[in-house]
């Protein structure tokens, strides 16, 4: 009796549970994804594309109309390239206002970004730090100007070259190569403390001038990973970059490197990657950047 009484329990169970219907990869937005990262010292190009799964290819996109119109200039069109890209003939300065259209089925809009003004490298001091939770390590301390009428929005990264050695039987150096490293950093200054998505990233700090501008432009950073030179791996200079970026790339790189990291967690949903465009994904941002090269 007390076996049949379970096997009832059970029936009268399972007659009450409903099948969730399983969600389809197919249910995907009918979107564009449009990607612009615009400098006043490189070829501007847009690229376009339809939201896919990731499973699949990309579906690019060869039909859209794209134009970027200066204030002070006329309207320049831009044309299809290949794998969703456009390009054109256009030249922009810091400081520009920019007002960019964008026409497809999917997305019919204006955009309107502005450049920031140029950002300089002044100085870059190098020196030994003891870092608590990575030991002793090498530092930067990195002098720059910009406009303090505006207030501005940075991004900061580390690219360490190094001479690897290739020796014969004997020992020999018979040949090089060059590697590229994008360097690990952190800081414990309080404009990039106080962006909280720098927790979520190592090879590269944001941070605002919100608390600085107009009283000291500099700021210090260390490396997290030092990768010391051996026999065969020599280091060969360290490059130093600094961006000033549009507010609209502030927000998406924060949210992005929050996204990334999230990816991974088991205890976290990803982060919604944020762009300035209304009813597309991606960004369209515009940035000044300088480089310091410091040779080894």
């Amino acid at each position: 009796m007390k076996t049949l009484k379970y096997i009832w329990t059970l029936i009268l169970i399972s007659a009450c549970i409903d099948e969730v219907p399983y969600a389809s990869d197919n249910l995907q937005p009918n979107a564009l994804v449009v990607h612009s990262f615009i400098n006043p010292d490189s070829a501007i190009k847009f690229d376009i594309a339809r939201v896919s799964n990731i499973s699949e290819p990309y579906k690019w996109i060869s039909d859209a109309q794209v134009s970027l119109k200066r204030k002070s200039g006329v309207e320049n069109f831009f044309n299809f390239k290949s794998d969703g890209q456009y390009v054109g003939n256009v030249t922009v300065v810091p400081n520009d206002s920019l007002k960019i259209k964008i026409g497809h089925a999917l997305f019919n809009g204006e955009i309107l970004v502005k450049v920031p003004s140029k950002v300089k490298i002044t100085r870059v001091d190098t020196m030994s730090m003891l870092v608590g939770s990575v030991g002793k390590t090498k530092a930067f301390k990195i002098h720059f100007k910009d406009s303090a009428y505006n207030k501005n929005y940075y991004r900061i990264f580390g690219i360490k070259t190094f001479k690897k050695y290739i020796f014969n039987g004997l020992g020999q150096k018979v040949d090089s190569t060059f590697i590229n490293e994008r360097m690990s950093i952190g800081s414990s200054d309080i404009q990039i403390t106080r962006n909280i998505y720098n927790t979520y990233t190592t090879k590269e700090l944001l941070f605002s001038d919100e608390i600085s501008n107009g009283i000291f432009n500099r700021i210090l950073i260390y490396e997290t990973y030092n990768r010391q030179s051996v026999k065969d791996i020599v280091l060969d200079k360290t490059e130093i970059y600094l961006e000033n970026i549009s507010e609209e790339m502030y927000v998406y790189l924060n949210s992005r490197n929050a996204h990334i990291w999230q990816q991974s967690s088991i205890t976290q949903l990803p982060t919604q990657v944020l762009g300035n465009l209304k009813s597309a994904f991606g960004v369209i941002g515009t940035y000044t950047s300088d480089k310091y090269i410091i040779s080894n």
